[in-house]
């Protein structure tokens, strides 16, 4: 039945043949099934090299011969999600092409629903978006409005690139590449834009917004976060404005489906905050320490997503905000943490797709840029990177530790051998199927994920480790040790990793 929906609902992109004449022998099942398996091995060699595109073209062309594959579909599946990841990150953002890959995902996952609003809501799309003409860019610097004093200091002058940002703002909004319009007035901030740019700013916030609210799968903790941005981009229009009366009614929606859930970001705005491309750092009124934050982190995620993937593809929507608590005591009165941790991430997802980012850091942690940044970070840029289903625990936990400052790694390497004495280690079998945190021996835990992790990080580098972790999740981990390292199984990696890790 699933391949006859598919068929039929994917017909936009196949061409399907007509009947062949009575004298034409159609193709032998075995010929299907290796077109197919042919056509899964090259879709697998695209998305390893990031052209998920080709992918998707390799698969669709056999998805009349798949015959409801589970195999097939879930690769299919996964290439779809990997090209709508890549495609939103894209600079210049087909949306077409986005709503395509959506709705084919939506069938895929047996969720697809018509097309129309939920009660309450006014089509967002039906509301007369904002006319910006060529005049409404600032054509020089000296007309661009001037940022209020803030109490930590006066802000930087205006600069010629801040009209630029504007003109490419406006493009984007005039393309309906809201995505990026909105990120692009974000950088700008409020106190840049005119009374037309702000509420097209507002009406990207409002109309992604509605978006997520619409999905017919809207989890409580998204639309609560709707309801945040929604709230936060009324007050950049004025309350007679179209605008702000189908924003009160998708705010209305938002609160409807939210019910009592918390926003997975519920930072208030405040004036001691800082804001790069890609975060928002809320440093409690230090704002040198905010700054060396925002530098670091800016310069974190670069280096993450290219120790583990490749180059990022763009800044972040929605950004991630960093959180910088006073003292200990703060933190855990904040977050409801244990007070010696010294910083936590949190990332809620959305059909993939992160629609909240937050880290949590303490200002008295000496280490807080050189380690629990960088380890927290990690966190969130895996939420990017395996958006469809997470990494095992073990491997998540020590990407994250090997992120953070050489002397914590160091910790975790020393310790390690005490670990093993005590019995505290497990079967690395056993290490690989733990679905969550062990209820015990959690220090042997940590410390030989950290060790484990190290290892294979070692045999065949950072981008490596990360497609058997792919692998891991299609094939299995005994099968993806095979296929990456060479290696029979997870008994045959624990001897040489003991060899090499635990004996003197």
């Amino acid at each position: 039945m699933l391949r006859c929906v598919l068929v039929t609902a994917l017909a936009g992109v196949l061409v399907l043949a007509p009947c062949a004449p009575a004298a034409d022998l159609p193709p032998h099942p075995t010929e299907k099934q290796l077109a197919v398996q042919a056509a899964m091995v090259s879709a697998r060699e695209h998305l390893g090299a990031h052209r998920p595109t080709e992918a998707v073209a390799e698969l669709e062309k056999e998805i009349s011969n798949a015959d409801g594959s589970t195999a097939f579909l879930s690769l299919l599946r996964e290439a779809y999600q990997a090209e709508l990841a890549q495609s939103e990150k894209a600079p210049v953002h087909d949306q077409k092409r986005t709503e395509q890959l959506q709705r084919r995902l939506a069938i895929l996952n047996g969720k697809l629903r018509p097309a129309h609003a939920p009660v309450g809501v006014a089509p967002i799309a039906a509301v007369p978006a904002p006319n910006l003409g060529p005049s409404l860019v600032p054509p020089s610097v000296t007309e661009e409005p001037a940022a209020p004093v803030s109490p930590a200091g006066n802000p930087p002058a205006p600069t010629a690139s801040a009209g630029a940002a504007a003109a490419d703002a406006v493009a984007a909004f005039k393309n309906r590449n809201y995505v990026d319009a909105d990120r692009l007035f974000a950088a700008l901030g409020a106190a840049r834009l005119s009374a037309e740019q702000k509420a097209a700013w507002a009406y990207c916030r409002v109309k992604l917004a509605a978006d997520r609210v619409n999905a017919p799968d809207c989890p409580p903790g998204t639309a609560a976060a709707a309801v945040q941005e929604v709230s936060e981009a009324i007050q950049l229009i004025p309350p007679s404005a179209d605008l702000y009366k189908v924003a009160q009614q998708v705010l209305k929606a938002a609160q409807a489906k939210a019910g009592g859930a918390a926003a997975a970001v519920p930072v208030a705005a405040s004036a001691d905050v800082l804001e790069t491309a890609s975060f928002r750092v809320h440093h409690g009124g230090d704002r040198a320490l905010g700054e060396a934050v925002a530098k670091a982190a800016e310069a974190n995620r670069k280096a993450t997503f290219e120790r583990w993937s490749g180059p990022p593809g763009g800044a972040w929507n929605p950004k991630c905000d960093v959180i910088i608590h006073s003292t200990a005591d703060a933190y855990a009165a904040a977050t409801g943490k244990p007070a010696a941790l010294t910083g936590h991430a949190s990332v809620s997802l959305t059909n993939g797709h992160p629609t909240a980012r937050r880290i949590d850091l303490r200002a008295d942690d000496p280490a807080l840029a050189t380690n629990a940044l960088p380890r927290e970070l990690t966190h969130v840029v895996l939420a990017d990177l395996f958006a469809d289903r997470p990494p095992p625990k073990w491997a998540l936990e020590g990407m994250a530790v090997l992120a953070g400052a050489p002397t914590e790694v160091e910790r975790y390497t020393r310790t390690l051998a005490r670990c093993a004495r005590d019995g505290e280690l497990r079967a690395l079998a056993a290490l690989f199927e733990l679905k969550d945190f062990p209820a015990d021996n959690i220090t042997g835990f940590y410390c030989q994920s950290v060790s484990v992790t190290d290892y294979l990080i070692k045999l065949k580098g950072e981008r490596h480790f990360k497609i058997f972790l792919n692998d891991a999740q299609r094939y299995g981990t005994p099968q993806a040790l095979r296929r990456q390292y060479n290696i029979d199984g997870p008994q045959a990696l624990e001897v040489a990793w003991k060899r090499a890790s635990l004996t003197p």
